[in-house]
């Protein structure tokens, strides 16, 4: 009787101590976004440019055009992101990728040069959003490698970026230097975590001035009762309110910068309350599954890690496990490409899929990897 009972306390110390089905560590997100590069490489990259297109077709007739600045904007944080989990592997593909974007900096028509939309030459079009992803990637490469060239690169970005500020409306940031006909979340969320994100590697207050400045006026025009934020506001004040995880996403970080800089509990306290509004709306209670497309799902899934990790709560770290895991298993084809949608599974192997989405979740596994390391 005594050995039948030594032998069910064994089993459930063993029960306690298995992790569930679901806890995947940072070994797995670090394999996993290692394959999606791997795949990205594969389907995506343009040898003699030493870029990315915008869309790969199962049927072989693809453009390989490359890329738009947006889906750059997201493939250059993937790669620096895998330079962080695994810099043999992804440092000088990062870098040559660096390099290679420089045939999108055009001057523009103020001479104040910045990403352009496609590579040149050409009439400028050029995106305040674009360019504040840009710069966001540019000073995660410099923490990494701590070469200058990269955090002159990125002020550079944010001189354009700031470009954009004018006293219309009190404020803000356009979203298109071509057609200012309003002020978006996406192109001030952007900013002021550029303008904190410099201000850590720095130590400038204005840069902090400017990330307090943009805050308060994106609060002011932007963000709704429940604390998430709307999309854009028009030069005549009609405010278009569809939400959408990423601009949500970015003033969540924001907080979290502003309380990491000032430790000024507020910004904490509001940090927590945008994510717990955004969790009810956008996270499935039954899945953890993120209601949204990748391009914009990933960034809500990277703004909770950061939560996790200034305030060290493990229900943010679990809500991205869930989410990234229900990716995984539901939304990548037997060939290891990915849907757009993070909550809807995929059915049969994709005919088409585009950089941004695949990129979205390569970023996604790997930053998910150099936070839950620390785990």
């Amino acid at each position: 009787m005594k050995s039948f009972v030594s032998i069910l306390a064994l089993l459930v110390v063993l029960v306690q101590l298995t992790p569930p089905a679901h806890a995947q560590t940072s070994a797995d997100f670090k394999s996993w976004g290692e394959e999606t590069l791997t795949q990205i490489r594969k389907d995506f990259f343009i040898p003699n440019r030493k870029l990315y297109a915008d869309e790969w077709k199962r049927d072989g007739q693809n453009n390989h055009s490359p890329a738009f600045m947006w889906g750059c904007g997201v493939m250059l944080p993937a790669l620096v992101a895998g330079s962080r989990v695994d810099p043999p592997i992804f440092t000088e593909q990062m870098r040559a990728y660096i390099k290679a974007l420089e045939v999108y900096w055009a001057p523009g028509n103020n001479g104040v040069p910045g990403y352009d939309v496609l590579p040149g030459p050409k009439p400028p079009d050029r995106y305040y959003d674009d360019n504040g992803w840009m710069c966001l990637a540019l000073v995660d490469a410099y923490d990494i490698t701590q070469d200058r060239t990269y955090l002159e690169k990125a002020l550079a970005i944010y001189k354009f970026v700031l470009s954009g500020e004018d006293d219309k409306l009190g404020g803000g940031i356009y979203w298109h230097e071509q057609d200012k006909k309003g002020k978006n979340t996406c192109s001030n969320a952007p900013a002021i975590v550029s303008a904190l994100r410099l201000y850590q590697a720095t130590h400038t207050p204005g840069y902090l001035a400017d990330a307090k400045r943009l805050y308060t006026w994106t609060n002011a025009h932007l963000q709704d009762a429940d604390g998430l934020y709307w999309d854009n506001i028009r030069l005549d004040g009609k405010i278009e309110q569809t939400k959408w995880t990423y601009n949500t996403a970015l003033m969540l970080r924001a907080n979290v910068l502003l309380h990491a800089a000032t430790r000024d509990t507020k910004y904490l306290d509001e940090a927590e309350r945008i994510a717990k509004s955004a969790e009810a709306r956008w996270v499935k209670p039954d899945t953890g599954a993120i209601a949204d497309g990748g391009p914009f799902a990933h960034l809500l899934s990277e703004a909770f890690l950061a939560l996790y990790v200034e305030d060290n709560v493990d229900h943010w770290a679990d809500a991205v496990v869930k989410a990234l895991k229900f990716v995984y298993d539901n939304v990548k084809d037997q060939d290891g490409r990915y849907g757009n949608q993070w909550d809807q599974r995929v059915a049969a192997n994709l005919d088409k899929v585009g950089l941004l989405p695949q990129a979205s979740v390569a970023r996604a596994y790997l930053m998910a990897a150099a936070v839950l390391v620390h785990r």
